[in-house]
């Protein structure tokens, strides 16, 4: 009976730990989401970026282009973030390819 009643105790632990953890990790990425689309500018600038090229933007050529702007805090992970998500073929650059139908 007290083995059963560790055992149980001991899934519980490790079970809700693992919950934990993946519950931070999602709350991570939303404050990320949160930054990134919180500065508008930074935003709006990156989709006139996109407008506007005529080469592929690489993610270096995008997170030079983002600083250039002079956003008002804005991290790697929020430039990456948008990256990712204007980079819709994830093909690792961002082309006329991610703006087709």
């Amino acid at each position: 009976v007290f083995g059963v009643g560790f055992l149980v105790a001991c899934y519980s632990y490790v079970n809700g730990s693992i919950a934990r953890k993946r519950t931070f990790e999602h709350l991570g990425q939303i404050e990320v989401m949160n930054r990134a689309l919180g500065d508008m500018s930074a935003l709006d600038y990156s989709l006139e970026l996109m407008l506007n090229e005529t080469e592929p933007l690489t993610k270096e050529k995008f997170r030079e282009k983002i600083y250039a702007s002079e956003p008002e805090c804005i991290r790697d992970t929020e430039v990456d973030f948008l990256f990712d998500l204007l980079d819709y073929t994830g093909n690792d650059v961002i082309d006329q390819d991610d703006f087709q139908l």
